[in-house]
């Protein structure tokens, strides 16, 4: 059977939740703007609530490569990215959004989960291995509240439609 390791993170934004929303989902943007620099994406397919991405990501010294299908929720409120090949396989980002005020402010809280296989043969290394993801997730989500609330996220102009 194999062993997963989940770490979890929730965070404000300052921004709505259509904005946020949009700004996680949107792949293109994220590889455009460099959004995430320990990251390479690559975008497969894409349409409407479904997407097909590869990520490729140092993690404990060792590159990996994992082919994601993501599907977002008809309401939009969750979001989940799931390996279905590669070193991750099986392994699922998992993102949750609600309108949340702080402070008299309006914005957006995220939950954010990361589960992934625990490599066969490295169990005893549980640990650093939630402690490096946890790592990673922090920063990541970092990237995202810069990328919104100090770059300014916009979403991407549709394509002129030509007659």
């Amino acid at each position: 059977m194999t062993e997963f390791v989940e770490v979890s993170h929730e965070e404000w934004f300052a921004a709505p939740v259509d904005t946020v929303r949009a700004q996680f989902a949107d792949l293109q943007h994220h590889i455009e703007a460099g959004v995430h620099p320990r990251l390479r994406l690559q975008v497969l397919s894409q349409r409407g609530r479904f997407a097909r991405y590869v990520q490729e990501v140092r993690l404990l010294g060792i590159r990996q490569r994992d082919v994601f299908e993501r599907e977002i929720a008809e309401d939009g409120a969750a979001m989940v990215d799931t390996s279905v090949e590669g070193f991750n396989r099986g392994g699922s980002l998992a993102f949750r959004f609600a309108p949340a005020a702080r402070g008299g402010r309006d914005g957006t809280r995220v939950g954010v989960t990361i589960r992934l296989p625990v490599p066969r043969g490295l169990g005893w290394a549980r640990g650093l291995l939630a402690a490096q993801v946890r790592r990673e997730l922090l920063a990541a989500v970092a990237e995202d509240k810069r990328d919104i609330e100090v770059r300014g996220y916009r979403p991407a102009r549709q394509p002129a439609v030509s007659a």
